[in-house]
């Protein structure tokens, strides 16, 4: 009797639970569609999923399957968008990326944008990174890789050597990218005529190719280039040159002394204040004469009334241009000095007569330019009672006389102790 007993309450459990591996349809669906997916059989799992209905996370897995079968027939966009509407839906995160990747790689290799080529490019390699040991990314960087630095490579062998220098750029120094890049720079620098700049690139890059070799040609480049344009009269672009070459050769000398050739040329054009900026800014006045005995005493005496006279009566030109480190007391009537002379006059905070003295007159120095021009430099003191208070300053001046008259046409102030 207990033996029956036994069996029927077995039977009866057996009947209320139901058996282990016994399922509806739509739990077949999806565990098919499951052993689909895990096989990469997208499509195939897709369909199985479409007819497991609700059951468990049945609708999460379709969309995941669909998204996979666009990302194998290659719309990544489609999948990416998938991916992410998934959120951290398994590994839905991750998977976004991968096809954003995928997609630029693809972009990198089939434009013949060479921009974007490169942008597409790096952008691939910089997400295969990220996503190292996910998939196959870390065999997809390296092609990445080898790939950029063919292309980059290729470009600089045809002479392109703006896209060769942004595609090795892109490659992060991996290999010796980073000198490519720099020698790429240099020559597209070389080739625009910038020969001075090219020579310190090509001199950061020792051993780097022929890039010893690039740096002599192209600072002799730059030298002959600033030869040049000395000779053809453009003095100007011509100390730019020379001085952009520093220490090469006898580059500083040339600097100075094509400087002096600039002055001389600005005086003969009536260009005094021009001149007088450009005499300021030489180091070494050497290579004007000093004025002879003859001429040189008449020259002081009058640079000592013109200075006390001329700037206490200019007393407000005099404070305002203090500031401003240039004044020139010949000037073309409407010219933007005149308008800035005529400015500081009306400015009430700078009263034509506040007590302005320049005092203690100095004539430190007399040299004969050319063309009957001679430079003074004049030491002296002045002092005036400001809106805050009295105020000293001792002021160095450069004046610049046409001797021809005995006129002043144009003077600067130096810093003090200049």
């Amino acid at each position: 009797m207990k033996k029956a007993i036994s069996f029927t309450l077995l039977l009866s459990l057996l009947l209320s639970v139901p058996l282990s591996g016994c399922s509806g349809p739509e739990e077949r669906a999806r565990q098919k569609g499951q052993k689909a997916l895990a096989e990469e059989n997208f499509s195939e799992a897709a369909a199985a999923f479409a007819q497991a209905g609700s059951r468990q996370d049945a609708e999460q897995l379709l969309a995941y399957a669909e998204a996979a079968q666009n990302l194998e027939n290659r719309n990544y966009s489609e999948a990416e968008a998938a991916f992410l509407t998934l959120g951290d839906f398994k590994d839905c995160v991750l998977m976004s990326s991968y096809c954003k990747a995928r997609e630029c790689e693809e972009t990198a290799f089939s434009t013949a944008d060479a921009d974007a080529a490169v942008s597409a490019c790096a952008e691939a390699y910089r997400l295969y990174t990220d996503l190292s040991l996910f998939r196959d990314c870390d065999d997809r960087a390296a092609n990445c890789r080898e790939l950029l630095y063919s292309k980059a490579s290729e470009w600089m062998s045809l002479g392109r050597y703006e896209d060769a220098a942004s595609a090795f750029s892109a490659l992060g120094g991996w290999q010796d990218s980073a000198g490519l890049e720099t020698y790429c720079r240099a020559s597209a620098l070389e080739n625009s005529g910038s020969y001075a700049s090219a020579a310190e690139l090509f001199t950061d890059i020792p051993g780097v190719l022929d890039a010893d070799e690039r740096a002599a040609s192209a600072y002799e480049q730059a030298y002959q280039h600033a030869l040049d344009l000395r000779e053809q009269g453009d003095y100007e672009a011509a100390v730019s040159a020379f001085s952009e070459l520093g220490d090469y050769r006898d580059a500083e000398a040339q600097t100075e002394s094509t400087t002096v050739l600039g002055v001389r040329n600005l005086i003969r054009a009536g260009s005094y204040a021009e001149a007088l900026e450009k005499l300021n800014q030489l180091s070494d006045l050497s290579a004007f004469p000093k004025a002879e005995s003859a001429e040189a005493e008449p020259l002081r005496a009058f640079l000592d009334g013109f200075v006390n006279t001329w700037m206490s009566a200019h007393a407000g030109i005099m404070q305002g241009f203090f500031s401003r480190n240039l004044l020139q007391p010949y000037i073309e009537s409407g010219s933007e000095l005149d308008m800035l002379i005529q400015s500081e006059l009306n400015d009430e905070s700078y009263p034509a007569n506040y007590g302005f003295v320049f005092y203690g007159n100095e004539v430190q120095e007399l040299l004969t330019l050319n063309d009957g021009f001679t430079l003074a430099k004049v030491k002296g003191s002045a002092s005036w009672y400001g809106p805050e208070g009295p105020v000293e300053k001792q002021e160095t001046l450069q004046v610049l006389i046409d001797t021809r008259n005995g006129r002043p046409v144009a003077a600067a102030v130096l810093s003090a102790g200049a």
